[in-house]
């Protein structure tokens, strides 16, 4: 069934069952002070209109006892057996004694406390006590007052209190029935408008907005949130779906930037790996062709070719390994290098490599001492190729000569390797996104050539070594690439000691 019809079938019942429970409770009430112990033969139809009537008539035969010896015998009301015994047949009725002499409560029959009550009390000689009317008290606290004056036998003013807590007589006494009835029907009948109203709000129309917000998303539209309007398992289903909506939204966008990422990957790749094919297919067809007629062109052209099925193969590896990050699966043969010597292996062919392309090289190493480094040497060998590779391609001389330092720096816990260059730089607004996939700072760098993959390539080995890297520059002077290693824990602790 929907909500809709099972809300318009509680509206009924809502307002009619209140309604018959009241008059069940009414003749209940009327039931039980037929039954009380308390009539004395009187009308229960008089109590159950007049509840404070009841009251008095509680304590009628004990508030004339005590006018009969205020009058007869005042010597008795300062006889404590005679007051304790008056307060426990009181105590049976809901009520208790308190005699005050002058401005001072002498007695007190019970172990609450009513202070601000016993502040209300009336004077000696007041209306109350002349015209023998108890006293209604309803703020602070819900009191019938009966009060008797009397003389001590020291000439002193002496009161005597009966004080009849009303809320404590029986249950629900202390409603006055006739002059509630109306009140209580209207607000029944109200509450019963309230909660129909209540749950239109909390769950008709929150329904209805996910609705709307389903036909919303069915439509295409994924950026308008439904409205959330009630503070329940409604509302946090409400906050679920606008949660799932901008999920959704930002996978679908994820997935355009990814198809666009891979396309313009498979155009970068495309126009990189033409310009070496066209290099090998013209060398080798000069080759074929007899244009290589002395040992010298045909060891030149050779070399040629094989530099470009280099190349080839360096964008090949970089397209293996971009898929490998996509999986998370990048091999990797973690082992305790010395790092001095490692990089002191590195520098003869990065060197030679430098030297072929024109490119000066410069190695500086400020450890203090040898230490070792846990780390995959292969794949940290990528990572410098990658940042050499890049400052050979935007070098700013394009060919005819640059600059290239690699610095070893001991940072305490881990080594700092910095691989500087004097290229074309890059600007301060690029810099933070050259460590993204396929990311190109502008058309002079995208002109050079690459797939867009070496840096976040390099990103993500080094992570996976624990270690950091970043980057600073400056427009037509130059880029600086660091990353960090880890020290092996013997290392790390030897330092701490020390």
């Amino acid at each position: 069934m929907k909500i809709l019809k099972q809300v318009r079938l509680i509206v009924f019942p809502a307002i009619v069952l209140p309604l018959v429970m009241v008059l069940i409770a009414l003749v209940a009430l009327n039931y039980s002070y037929s039954k009380s112990l308390y009539t004395n033969g009187t009308n229960n139809v008089n109590y159950f209109t007049n509840s404070t009537h009841m009251v008095d008539e509680l304590t009628a035969d004990t508030f004339a006892e005590i006018k009969r010896i205020a009058k007869d015998d005042p010597e008795s009301l300062e006889n404590e057996d005679y007051i304790e015994k008056v307060n426990e047949s009181l105590n049976t009725r809901y009520s208790y004694l308190i005699v005050r002499k002058d401005e001072k409560i002498i007695y007190r029959g019970t172990d609450q406390k009513h202070k601000k009550i016993e502040k209300m009390l009336p004077a000696y000689g007041s209306v109350i006590a002349r015209t023998g009317n108890g006293m209604l008290v309803s703020k602070p606290e819900n009191f019938l007052i009966k009060q008797q004056d009397f003389i001590f036998s020291d000439s002193s003013e002496g009161t005597v209190f009966i004080m009849s807590n009303l809320d404590n007589i029986a249950p629900k006494l202390q409603i006055v029935i006739n002059q509630t009835i109306c009140a209580i029907m209207i607000v029944l009948f109200m509450t019963s408008t309230i909660l129909t109203w209540f749950m239109f709000k909390e769950f008709v129309r929150p329904i209805a907005l996910l609705k709307e917000g389903t036909d919303r998303i069915r439509e295409g539209d994924l950026d308008t949130d439904v409205e959330i309007v009630s503070d329940n398992e409604i509302g946090d289903l409400c906050i679920s779906f606008n949660e799932m909506r901008e999920e959704l939204k930002s996978s679908i966008n994820d997935r355009m930037r990814y198809e666009q990422d891979i396309r313009d990957l498979i155009s970068n790749i495309s126009h990189d790996l033409k310009t070496p094919l066209t290099a090998i297919k013209g060398y080798s067809e000069a080759i074929i062709d007899g244009v290589a007629n002395t040992p010298e062109k045909m060891e030149r052209y050779i070399k040629t070719i094989h530099s470009k099925a280099n190349d080839m193969d360096v964008l090949l590896n970089e397209l293996s390994i971009a898929s490998k990050i996509d999986t998370n699966t990048i091999p990797y043969n973690f082992e305790r290098i010395d790092i001095e010597e490692y990089f002191a292996d590195c520098i003869e062919e990065i060197s030679s490599d430098l030297e072929q392309k024109n490119m000066d090289f410069a190695f500086f190493n400020y450890m203090e001492e040898k230490c070792r480094v846990v780390a995959d040497p292969e794949q940290l060998k990528r990572v410098i190729n990658n940042i050499i590779s890049n400052s050979c391609k935007y070098s700013a001389k394009k060919g005819k000569g640059g600059h290239v330092n690699i610095r070893l720096k001991d940072m305490e816990s881990y080594v700092q390797v910095e691989i500087e260059d004097d290229g074309i730089g890059i600007s301060a607004k690029d810099l933070p996104n050259i460590f993204n996939r396929l990311y190109r700072a502008d058309t002079s760098r995208s002109s050079s050539g690459g797939s867009g993959l070496g840096l976040s390539i390099s990103k993500k080995i080094i992570e996976d070594h624990g270690g950091h890297i970043w980057a600073s520059s400056k427009v037509n002077t130059g880029t600086t690439i660091y990353f960090t290693l880890s020290k092996a824990a013997e290392y790390v602790e030897e330092e701490e000691y020390e």
